[in-house]
């Protein structure tokens, strides 16, 4: 993204996410020479007709911004993506940092403050980048965070359940998932080689290397490289020595860890019992054994800091 003579946004706002929206509004809005359109959502399902409608609008705008959690970043690229399909050029997406884990945030702007995003934004010293998106084949569903099964999407369920909000919230309903959580006996294929077979406690699939914001559940991840990489925590592995190598090493130097990358993923359990999966945050119905996942490579433009971390290819 180039400094014009005028910028203009439209900003697209889920006031329910953790973050003042509408101050990272205000401090976007508060530089020279830029134009913010605000949009904001009533509920669930409001942000991709607001994207799409603003990607196929016919005065298109520099960017789209998503100020949410990850879950409404899921929802505005949503709505870009079928834009694409219906052969829209769009318009690139900027995330703010408006939710509480803002782990896309991180995958794009690594540790960079959003103050320091939008002077880069509007000094046109940020970069776009394609991003690499995922589609789960049982319901055509895109995946822009990452997917898993098994402790996280049982995390999620007692998230559901437990008062508090935030990372603690978080926190203390993955503890409670852990306790009851049993292995299930299941298969992990990666364009058609077997990864694992056998006791799984989690798996996490990317997309994007953090969860919660503070996780590196898939530390080798590439945001576009065309591929889907996967970690499979198996029953032989060690959750404490695991939990402490997601926040501070490598989760692969762990034993029982299995790791894998190509362009289709299938998880499924081998007892035909639904298999407990989640996307984006939110908790698919339990009717499939199995879920696979295909890449879509280049899928969608962001904005993103100009120093290229390690999870985006060099150049």
């Amino acid at each position: 993204m180039s400094a014009q003579q005028r910028l203009r946004f439209a900003a697209i706002l889920n006031p329910a996410a953790g973050s003042d929206g509408e101050q990272l509004i205000a401090d976007l809005a508060a530089r020279e020479a830029v134009e913010v359109r605000t949009f904001t959502t009533t509920a669930p399902g409001d942000a991709p007709d607001i994207a799409y409608k603003l990607a196929a609008d016919a005065e298109p705008v520099d960017a789209v911004v998503s100020v949410g959690g990850d879950g409404t970043v899921f929802e505005v690229v949503t709505g870009l993506w079928r834009a694409r399909e219906a052969g829209v050029a769009t318009p690139p997406l900027l995330v703010a940092p408006g939710g509480t884990g803002n782990s896309v945030y991180r995958g794009l702007w690594n540790d960079a403050s959003w103050d320091a995003a939008v002077d880069r934004v509007t000094c046109g010293q940020a970069a776009t980048r394609t991003l690499d998106l995922a589609r789960i084949e049982q319901n055509d569903q895109i995946v822009v965070l990452g997917s898993g099964s098994g402790l996280f999407a049982q995390t999620l369920l007692k998230a559901a359940e437990l008062p508090g909000s935030g990372r603690q919230l978080l926190m203390d309903a993955a503890l409670a998932a852990m306790a009851e959580l049993v292995p299930y006996q299941g298969r992990v294929v990666v364009d058609g080689t077997v990864v694992h077979e056998g006791g799984i406690v989690e798996t996490i699939v990317g997309g994007f290397r953090y969860r919660g914001g503070l996780l590196n559940l898939v530390p080798r991840s590439v945001l576009d490289d065309g591929l889907l990489d996967i970690t499979v925590v198996t029953a032989d592995a060690d959750m404490n020595a695991f939990a402490h190598a997601a926040l501070m090493g490598d989760v692969y130097d762990i034993p029982g860890i299995r790791w894998g990358r190509g362009e289709h993923v299938v998880v499924e359990r081998v007892d035909g019992e639904p298999l407990l999966y989640e996307h984006d945050g939110e908790v698919m119905p339990r009717t499939d054994p199995r879920c696979a996942l295909r890449v879509i490579p280049a899928a969608l433009d962001v904005v993103v800091t100009p120093d290229t971390p390690a999870w985006f290819r060099e150049g």
